[in-house]
C-alpha cells in the first residue's frame, strides 16, 4: 500500500542505456528511459513557470547563483499502461529561456531542445550524474510508491554547442525498482593493444627472481 492507502502497483523494470535518439514523428529527442516505440503520457498536466532556483547544486551545474529566477518545466511521465515512471524537472538558463517554443508543450518529447538547437546552440551535448537517495513525500506521492523505497536521481546537464556553457539542467527521479542502468566500459589506452606473446614467460621469470 502507498502512503495514501491505495494499492501500490509496480511496473516492469526498464533498462536504461546511453543513447539519445531523434524523434521520427516530430522534431525533438528521446532520452534513454523513453527511447522505445511505446507511447508515453503525462500523468499530471505539464507545467512551465518561472521559479526561484534555490538548490545550490543544481544552480552550480546551470551556472547561475542560487535564488535566481529560472524557467522550470515540470513533468510526471510514463508509459500509458503503467503507473508514473519518472518525475522530470528541467531548469532552463535565463539566457535561452525566451527562445520561442522553449516554455511550450509540443506534441513530441524534447521539442524544446530542438528549439534551443535551432536558435544557434547546435549540437547540444549532455552529461549525467546518477545517485540513489530516498524520495520526498511529494515525490513518493507523484510516483505512487512508498516513502521507504529509494529512488534513482539522474541529473542531466545540457551544454551549448555554440559557447560550451550549460543551457539546461534536468532532474529525473525514478523509483529504484523500475529501472536498471547499462554502462559500456571503455579500455584505457594502456589496455588497447593485444597482450605480447612473451608476457607469461616474463611473469614466470619475475616470480622466479623474487623467490
Amino acid at each position: 500500500m502507498n502512503d495514501s492507502g491505495r494499492p501500490w502497483t509496480r511496473g516492469p523494470r526498464r533498462p536504461r542505456g546511453n543513447l539519445v535518439k531523434r524523434n521520427h514523428v516530430a522534431p525533438g529527442y528521446s532520452f534513454p528511459s523513453a527511447s522505445s516505440t511505446e507511447v508515453w503520457k503525462h500523468h499530471i498536466p505539464p507545467v512551465a513557470s518561472v521559479e526561484s532556483l534555490d538548490d545550490p547544486r543544481i544552480a552550480r551545474l546551470l551556472g547561475v547563483p542560487p535564488g535566481t529566477a529560472v524557467l522550470r518545466r515540470f513533468r510526471v511521465t510514463g508509459p500509458e499502461s503503467e503507473p508514473p515512471f519518472q518525475i522530470n524537472v528541467s531548469w532552463i538558463h535565463p539566457r535561452v529561456a525566451d527562445i520561442p517554443g522553449v516554455s511550450e508543450q509540443a506534441p513530441g518529447p524534447g521539442d524544446w531542445l530542438y528549439r534551443l538547437e535551432k536558435a544557434g546552440h547546435w549540437p547540444l551535448s549532455w552529461m549525467e550524474i546518477h545517485r540513489a537517495r530516498m524520495p520526498s513525500k511529494e515525490e513518493a506521492a507523484l510516483l505512487e510508491i512508498p516513502t521507504n523505497l529509494p529512488v534513482l536521481e539522474i541529473v542531466r546537464v545540457g551544454t551549448s554547442g555554440d559557447d560550451g556553457k550549460p543551457v539546461e539542467v534536468t532532474e529525473y527521479i525514478v523509483a529504484s525498482d523500475r529501472v536498471e542502468t547499462i554502462h559500456v566500459l571503455h579500455r584505457h589506452e594502456s589496455a588497447r593493444d593485444p597482450w605480447p606473446d612473451d608476457v607469461e614467460d616474463s611473469h614466470d621469470q619475475d616470480e622466479a627472481g623474487g623467490s
